[in-house]
């Protein structure tokens, strides 16, 4: 299944989130991850050097496969994944870190040759890949988790972070909710959101579980543009839930800070069961609207949102927010909100009416 502008196919984001346990989070992915985000790094190292060696040819990683063929001249690099030398033109395949690489030179020709070079003569067909071209897109790199054997199961990941719109994270958080967080048949981690679903009450740490789920989920949506995610910082003004910032792939003391995004559970019950008051709930969008503000200006960011999620016996996301409208736009915070609900069945009647 291919998908477009550094989303993972619904399959995939839900197995990535499923595998997620904790800190860590590169560690925790599983291999063909950390392989495609390594690939990316690399690739963004070389796309910022300005001597244009890029345009030198495509290039194919695969991962963990091995070059058997004496008859071909090998090039072995101990730091490939610094991305200090060229790297067009070549195959190269090493660990799902891509410490280090092997390479050899692909033959001349077209996307059909290389595949071809790789499948046929290397025999890694069956090996995950990823191929990336210059020439026909600079900003996309295709993944091939089952290998070149299988060219139409791949997907189109977005490498042009420093293009982060507001609207980008917005379809991201979307996507995130509609995948993950919508109904506990989403992931396992949306389940363990709720502590008596019958009666629909959270737990009372929801808007840290609804935080783990959304540090993978925008992890695996920005990090193949080599944006942080960072989660649970702190700052003279308090702690924020999510920064986001990147790196100058060849100036490591320059960063540009792209985002704050604060989160915000409204919710009928706490764990006990206690009715939650609906002043409660006010209070906290309005604390969170503040505190998204504060922390973008603090932190010197391009832009932040507060992001609400509904989990009331009547979820009502739009209600939620509704006092803090005119206020979210004086002061330039995107304000959004969701409804959470404790069973996919109560999730699809809400969805028709």
């Amino acid at each position: 299944m291919v998908s477009k502008g550094g989303l993972w196919s619904d399959d995939s984001l839900i197995e990535t989130v499923s595998g997620y346990v904790g800190n860590g989070y590169d560690q925790n992915l599983p291999p063909f991850r950390q392989f495609c985000h390594a690939a990316a790094k690399i690739i963004q190292r070389r796309r910022a050097r300005a001597d244009g060696t890029l345009l030198e040819g495509a290039v194919i990683f695969v991962m963990e496969g091995i070059v058997q063929l004496s008859d071909l001249p090998k090039e072995s690099r101990p730091l490939f994944n610094h991305g200090v030398a060229s790297i067009g033109g070549r195959v190269w395949t090493g660990s799902s870190r891509l410490a280090t690489a092997t390479g050899v030179v692909m033959p001349q020709g077209d996307a059909a040759d290389r595949i071809q070079f790789v499948v046929e003569k290397l025999g890694m067909g069956a090996r995950p890949a990823i191929y990336y071209d210059p020439s026909e897109e600079e900003g996309i790199m295709r993944a091939y988790p089952s290998g070149l054997v299988e060219p139409e199961n791949c997907e189109d990941l977005s490498l042009n972070s420093a293009e982060l719109t507001i609207e980008h994270l917005k379809r991201l958080l979307d996507h995130a909710h509609a995948k993950l967080l919508v109904s506990p048949s989403g992931s396992n981690l949306a389940r363990n959101l709720w502590s008596d679903r019958q009666a629909v009450v959270p737990i009372g740490e929801a808007e840290k579980g609804v935080q783990d789920i959304l540090h993978v989920a925008l992890t695996s949506g920005l990090r193949f543009g080599s944006i942080a995610v960072r989660p649970e910082g702190s700052s003279e003004m308090g702690r924020y839930d999510f920064f986001l910032e990147e790196q100058d792939p060849l100036d490591a003391s320059t960063w540009t800070h792209h985002a704050i995004i604060e989160l915000k559970v409204v919710k009928s019950f706490s764990e006990s069961g206690g009715l939650v008051a609906h002043s409660k709930n006010v209070i906290a969008v309005s604390h969170g609207l503040t505190q998204a503000a504060a922390y973008r200006d603090s932190h010197y960011c391009r832009f932040a949102a507060l992001c609400c999620y509904d989990m009331r016996n009547a979820p009502d996301p739009a209600g939620a927010v509704a006092h803090e409208l005119t206020r979210a736009q004086s002061l330039d915070v995107a304000m959004w909100s969701w409804p959470l609900y404790p069973s996919a069945k109560l999730a699809r009647e809400a969805l028709v009416n």
